[in-house]
């Protein structure tokens, strides 16, 4: 009979050796308006989204480069401006596993009137994707753009025939969609001279009105009314201009139709 002796089989499981390691990384993003610093945007032609870029489990000493591009949140492709869409990067060496940066998207947001954008992050070493966060319904990385429509009557013919005295009543409906529920808003309306293109004045006075509200939904209505003398307005037609403000800044704008 032999006997065989059992020798130990060679092994190698050290947990703290970086050649035997990989590392996973992750990165989120919380999307804002440069101007409101909130998730509520502003429609106009000097748009600037802020993205802010956490990532973590990367490899310090490595260069990385995040690429960003905005999507329609109803369609779930890319918005295009002009017929390019938008889009930031930046490459960065991280100095730590975790940690930031900071990207921009610089725009014209006014065909986005009532339109949400989701913020779509993919993050890069060389030319490899390596990690993206891309959730449509992440409210972190959405900015909504608010649209408000409005409707002038008369008070009295309940039309936008106007009547001619010391006592009249414009009444403005003014529907908006799009707003973030239990924000506060300011509607800000003035009367403006159709011939002239300038506002109103009666007595020397602008004729304006507004109401400060909080929206319990993201689509609703508010009304406005505008109390004057228009015993000189004879002939004459004016137009409702509203503005839609949140925390003071002004977010949208809209023209009525005429009373005349």
């Amino acid at each position: 009979m032999r006997l065989c002796a059992s020798y130990p089989q060679p092994t190698h499981a050290d947990l703290t050796d970086e050649g035997q390691t990989l590392y996973y990384p992750e990165i989120k993003t919380t999307a804002k308006d440069i101007k409101t610093e909130d998730h509520q945007g502003v429609t106009g032609e000097d748009t600037v989204i802020v993205d802010t870029v956490s990532y973590s489990n990367l490899i310090a000493g490595k260069t990385y480069t995040v690429k960003g591009v905005l999507m329609d949140k109803d369609t779930g492709e890319a918005i295009k401006v002009d017929g390019k869409e938008v889009t930031s990067e930046k490459t960065f060496t991280a100095t730590e596993k975790s940690g930031t940066v900071t990207m921009k998207f610089i725009f014209d947001s006014k065909a986005l009137k009532g339109k949400t954008t989701v913020v779509f992050e993919d993050l890069y070493m060389g030319d490899v994707n390596v990690t993206t966060h891309s959730d449509i319904t992440d409210e972190g990385q959405s900015i909504h753009y608010p649209e408000i429509k409005t409707m002038a009557t008369d008070q009295m013919t309940k039309d936008n025939l106007g009547t001619i005295g010391n006592k009249t009543t414009i009444v403005d409906a003014v529907s908006y969609s799009n707003l973030i529920a239990g924000k506060t808003y300011t509607v800000k309306g003035v009367l403006m001279n159709k011939e002239t293109g300038k506002p109103l004045k009666v007595d020397g006075k602008e004729v304006t009105a507004e109401k400060t509200f909080t929206a319990e939904k993201a689509n609703g209505t508010v009304e406005l009314k505008y109390a004057f003398d228009s015993r000189k307005l004879e002939g004459k037609t004016v137009v409702v201009f509203e503005n839609l403000y949140h925390q003071g800044i002004k977010v949208t704008t809209h023209s009525a139709k005429c009373i005349r």
